[in-house]
């Protein structure tokens, strides 16, 4: 197999692309990370406020039963003064005791509510303002993560048409043969030597070694004698 230069650069394209879809998939977890830490502080905050929320209801709910209670009892009253017997008149006046009753419990439990809403507003109020903060940075960082991918992706597209330029200019057996040895070599067919060690196989030459491969170098032709890999030096 001849080398080419347009081999060698299909193969450093595809390298380039290979890191940038690593790059991409980086980023991309990333930002999962992000959105995670995200929802599980919006979920803190959302938390709080369901909390202060139900108590608000229950507040709400107390209200209501203490008012349909004196309602009761004004309806009851009336139903007093048309009494027709001794034993309705005292039915209705234990009615109206009793709703009485249950106003004077209702309020005693507002009072309660009231100063456990107080306290649910504080601990509400304190971790949006704990939150809320580490929150937007966090969008920011993700916003910022957006950018670099999306400046990824634009590299993405411009590596892949040039590959597929590269491709078209080289004949279809040299590529066939390129592709085959790509599968044997775990994708560097071509591997660079100019550190004094092999680019693919990471074997390290000797003084004498490395002067004998340059010496005798021919790209194209020489190969790594530890992986087989055609060797170049830049």
């Amino acid at each position: 197999m001849v080398l080419r230069e347009e081999l060698l650069k299909l193969q450093q394209k595809e390298i380039e692309l290979i890191r940038l879809k690593t790059k991409k998939r980086e980023l991309e977890e990333e930002k999962e990370e992000l959105l995670s830490k995200v929802e599980d502080l919006e979920k803190k905050i959302e938390s709080a406020k369901l909390k202060l929320e139900e108590k608000r209801k229950q507040l709400r709910e107390l209200k209501n039963f203490i008012s349909y209670k004196k309602e009761r009892i004004e309806e009851l009253k009336r139903q007093k003064e048309s009494a027709k017997d001794r034993e309705e008149f005292k039915r209705i006046l234990r009615l109206i005791a009793k709703s009485e009753d249950e106003i004077i419990k209702a309020s005693q439990q507002i009072t309660g509510v009231e100063t456990e809403i107080e306290a649910l507003k504080d601990a509400y109020v304190k971790v949006k303002e704990q939150f809320q903060p580490k929150i937007k940075e966090l969008q920011e960082n993700i916003s910022d993560l957006n950018e670099e991918k999306a400046a990824v992706d634009k590299k993405i597209e411009k590596v892949i048409s040039e590959i597929e330029q590269i491709k078209s200019s080289i004949p279809n057996g040299e590529l066939e043969e390129f592709e085959k040895m790509k599968e044997k070599f775990n994708g560097l067919v071509f591997a660079d030597i100019s550190t004094g060690s092999c680019e693919g196989c990471g074997m390290t030459y000797s003084s004498a070694e490395f002067r004998e491969l340059l010496h005798r170098l021919q790209p194209g032709k020489t190969k790594c004698p530890y992986c087989g890999r055609f060797i170049y030096k830049k």
